[in-house]
């Protein structure tokens, strides 16, 4: 297991969810974690996770859609913590919607959420890292829906896959600074955000059954694979999505719409659905 003794880590999107269990998944391998998020009780019930394995863990309160209260943020975990090692650029958000009828409003905030708000964060925290002339690990939270479309996911899918790609350029860029930036790609992991779909007893079967594993992801598959990106051991992997869904995606995306394409000038996301062979 790696060790992260004597390193700093800071976790965004920690006070819930994958950022949560990586967070406590990294001190628990000897990390002061610094946790941001924009719920300062969550985060500091995070912190506080984690100091029960490492002491120093502190939490931070943000909006990572504000790019002068990210750049505070960063600067406040560096005074606090004295530097920054390794970085989980997790926080996100998403929500379902067709194109068509999507608010031009929410498109804005997912983009400057997902997007813009992981640059910000991502940017910071390099500047630091380059400041500190020791190299370090960055991982962003992209998607399995980054590469793999699904139905009315269109602005999240569409944020993740410049998640992806912003990764790929970091990984580039950041090089010669001895940076290592890659990228995880969850499939359906059992979130806060995902917990209105698998409480539906017809989308747990549709997912169970297309899922060569035969189960949903729990938030510690993503924090194990997290941790070990963010270490010395995956030191020659850079510039790489690594794709963590159980195999959900090799037969496409699973399909929580679909519409009946036979059906001319109709959009019916309910009918094709209740046709599939998941209900009781």
């Amino acid at each position: 297991m790696a060790d992260f003794k004597g390193k700093v880590a800071l976790v965004t999107g920690g006070a819930r969810g994958l950022g949560q269990a990586s967070a406590v998944e990294l001190a628990r391998r000897g990390a002061v974690v610094a946790v941001a998020d924009r719920k300062a009780e969550a985060a500091e019930e995070t912190a506080r996770l984690c100091k029960e394995h490492t002491p120093g863990a502190q939490a931070f309160v943000y909006d990572q859609a504000d790019a002068a209260s990210v750049e505070n943020c960063v600067n406040e975990v560096v005074k606090a913590c004295g530097g920054i090692d390794a970085l989980f650029a997790n926080a996100g958000t998403g929500s379902f919607a067709p194109i068509v009828d999507m608010k031009k409003t929410a498109w804005d905030f997912l983009m400057q959420v997902n997007l813009n708000g992981t640059f910000y964060v991502c940017q910071d925290v390099a500047r630091q890292m380059i400041k500190q002339g020791r190299g370090g690990k960055i991982v962003l939270t992209a998607s399995s829906g980054s590469t793999v479309m699904c139905d009315q996911l269109g602005a999240y899918c569409a944020s993740k896959a410049g998640v992806l790609m912003l990764m790929k350029h970091m990984a580039s860029e950041l090089g010669n600074y001895r940076i290592n930036v890659n990228a995880i790609q969850p499939g359906v992991i059992a979130t806060g955000m995902t917990g209105p779909m698998l409480s539906q007893p017809t989308l747990q079967r549709m997912l169970v059954r297309e899922t060569p594993v035969g189960r949903w992801g729990k938030p510690e598959d993503v924090a194990k694979l997290v941790a070990f990106l963010l270490s010395d051991d995956a030191s020659y992997i850079n510039g790489e999505g690594i794709m963590i869904d159980g195999g959900s995606t090799l037969h496409g995306y699973p399909r929580w719409f679909a519409l009946d394409y036979t059906k001319d000038q109709q959009c019916d996301w309910e009918q094709t659905f209740a046709d599939y062979p998941y209900r009781p």
